[in-house]
């Protein structure tokens, strides 16, 4: 049974691994896939057939006509409330969701006057809390986690209001937050150190991402957008709009405990950028084949990471180090595919991947594989050969490998197919086929495999068989 503080420390390694910066244009892009040279077609279709996708040009956003036809007001979002923490009535006529961050002063200031609020509206406002931990905040991962923890033990709204008390958290005042606070210890450090509530954080940083939220806090009133730690004024502004709406919905039969639905069901969901570079939907499951590739893991082991990579891209080479410690700590639990992908202005990329062939014939590709990655992209064409002498690779068999064109109809093949699925890249990663981007922290990558073991448990409770997991989560043939 892990402790507390091993647990605590391992979730702090891992987090420290993320760019210190905030999310969106100010963050550092220092571990962003390298660009291909022409990005596939994104989800530009589907943003104009969907119409709770905000596709935003150069012209101001406005509310959907229907809305607006059906008497409610304003711009709205659209956000699932779902299982998160909430307080105050569940019939209250107004809801406030807010997108936080346990590190963030401004959260802090914002939730103060949030509170007086709800201590003057008792039965008129419900808070509901979304986990927004930003990457230049290194604790707020960690407490997001034991904030969902605490929820399930009944504990989140005084673990909540304990971190925003104090004026700054590190490891040491969390543990004695977790005291103060009375959470199961025990239970808490094994609840950390699987990471059983991955999927809850993971779920509200992806209404964050989708929403194009860049910084915390960030409120939703009744679906209206309110960004930062703003004057009571303007909130008790707003939510006085709010009560007078629902007087005149419930005159039309629209009660208390359906204002919320009613008021937001015609909100937007997503907001997308008439001129953003296209991405993989990290929302969506791609039907990613295995083919022929090269494997390394059980057949049947429950996660399945394909990687589209450059042996060339330095950014690839740090993606290895986190596959290699996942491989560490789940051994033949995940089955990890190698696919090609070199990108134009990378000759070297390309040959390695042609020298890679040679090696998979020999039955050393992954032992080839390591070794190229721990040059981290700087070899030269006689490192591949002396690669392949130590490995003993047959020397003529690798030279003819790198020199002729026998395998660049299957490397091609790679590219093909990743572009077809949305790649603009390298790395490029799918974990059960979710989609990752770029060299993300190790505990992001962790998260979406604890994420994934749920749903693997869900469908070997459905009577799935072990060998078929990879192809009845992701759909392909």
């Amino acid at each position: 049974m892990p402790t507390l503080r091993a647990s605590l420390t391992l979730a702090l390694t891992t987090l420290l691994l993320a760019p210190a910066c905030k999310r969106g244009a100010d963050e550092d892009h220092s571990q962003a896939p390298e660009p291909a040279a022409a990005p596939a077609e994104g989800t530009g279709a589907d943003a104009e057939s969907d119409r709770s996708i905000a596709v935003v040009g150069d012209g101001e956003l406005e509310p959907d006509p229907e809305q607006i036809a059906a008497g409610v007001p304003y711009l709205r979002f659209r956000v699932d409330i779902g299982g998160s923490p909430s307080r105050g009535p569940a019939d209250a006529p107004v809801t406030i969701v807010m997108f936080s961050d346990f590190e963030c002063p401004y959260c802090e200031e914002a939730l103060a006057t949030i509170t007086a609020l709800q201590a003057d509206y008792p039965d008129e406002i419900r808070l509901v809390y979304k986990a927004f931990p930003l990457n230049r905040h290194p604790t707020a991962m960690l407490a997001a986690l034991i904030g969902y923890s605490a929820h399930a033990q009944g504990k989140f709204w005084p673990w909540h209001d304990r971190v925003f008390s104090g004026g700054g958290i590190d490891e040491p005042t969390l543990e004695r937050y977790i005291d103060e606070v009375g959470l199961d210890r025990q239970r808490l450090a094994k609840e950390l150190d699987e990471l059983d509530y991955a999927a809850e954080v993971r779920r509200d940083l992806r209404t964050a991402k989708r929403l194009e939220l860049r910084s915390t806090p960030v409120f939703f009133v009744n679906g209206r957008r309110l960004d930062g730690a703003r004057p009571r004024r303007v909130f008790e502004h707003v939510i006085e709009q709010e009560l007078s709406l629902a007087k005149g919905l419930a005159e039309k039969g629209v009660s208390a405990a359906e204002l919320y639905e009613f008021t937001t069901q015609w909100g937007y969901t997503a907001i997308v950028y008439e001129d953003a570079r296209p991405s993989l939907d990290e929302d969506s499951v791609y039907p990613v084949p295995i083919g022929d590739a090269p494997t390394r893991g059980r057949d049947d082991a429950p996660i399945t990471i394909v990687a589209f990579s450059d042996f060339q891209c330095p950014f690839c080479a740090r993606g290895h180090e986190r596959m290699e410690a996942l491989r560490q700590e789940h051994g033949d639990d995940i089955r990890f595919v190698f696919r090609h992908f070199p990108l134009p202005g990378h000759p070297l990329g390309a040959l390695a991947s042609r020298a890679s062939f040679a090696a998979r014939d020999a039955g050393k590709f992954w032992e080839f594989h390591d070794a190229v990655y721990a040059f981290g992209a700087r070899y030269t064409a006689d490192d591949l050969l002396a690669i392949g002498d130590e490995l003993g690779i047959p020397r003529a068999a690798l030279e003819e490998a790198m020199v002729g064109t026998e395998h660049d109809a299957a490397i091609e093949a790679d590219m093909d197919l990743g572009i077809r699925l949305g790649i603009t890249g390298t790395p490029a990663y799918f974990i059960n086929g979710r989609p990752v981007v770029g060299v993300q922290p190790l505990l992001d990558f962790r998260m979406l495999v604890a994420e994934e073991l749920r749903r693997v448990e869900a469908a070997r409770n459905e009577g799935v068989a072990a060998d078929q997991i990879y192809r009845h989560l992701t759909g392909t043939d």
